[in-house]
């Protein structure tokens, strides 16, 4: 038994050594390699790959690959701080973008973002706030949709200041 577990735990080295992430998760997630010393140490390096993954998937512009590596560095559980420092950066260039879609009026695809952004377990303060200005777009429009144009101004105001 105890060379099948040294043997999965080099294939899963080997993987990660390749970028077969998805591989290495699979080889160390086996109930037999999960318990061994050596499985803490490479899944703290599969969780690091997966951030360097994400790091340049960011550089390629595409955060939703980002995204996705860095949830499965996450979900690895090891503490790694290269976690942090990618959240930092995907969360700040998303809000970006939500304020970018307040700015124009999009409120159907920044109510989308706020969603991706929740489930993606994004906790700022400025996102509060950015909700907030989306929420009083929404009862604005609402209020415009049923002829309240007076209430519905009124209501845009403070709802404008939000998301500038």
């Amino acid at each position: 038994m105890f060379g099948f577990v040294w043997l999965t735990l080099r294939q899963a080295q080997e993987a990660i050594r390749y970028g077969r992430l998805d591989e290495a998760l699979r080889l160390l997630q086996q109930p037999a390699t999960r318990s061994h010393r050596r499985a803490g140490e490479l899944l703290l390096k599969l969780a690091r790959a997966y951030v360097e993954r994400g790091d340049r998937a960011l550089r390629r512009d595409d955060p939703e690959a980002a995204w996705a590596d860095l949830l499965q560095a996450e979900a690895l559980e090891t503490a790694d701080k290269d976690t942090d420092r990618l959240r930092q950066a995907l969360t700040n260039l998303t809000v970006a973008e939500l304020r970018a879609l307040l700015a124009a009026g999009d409120t159907a695809r920044a109510e989308e973002a706020v969603v991706k952004l929740r489930q993606r377990r994004v906790h700022t303060a400025e996102l509060g706030v950015l909700e907030e200005g989306l929420r009083g777009w929404a009862r604005a429009r609402e209020l415009a949709n049923r002829g309240e144009f007076a209430q519905a101004i009124e209501v845009a105001g403070p709802a404008n200041r939000f998301s500038a």
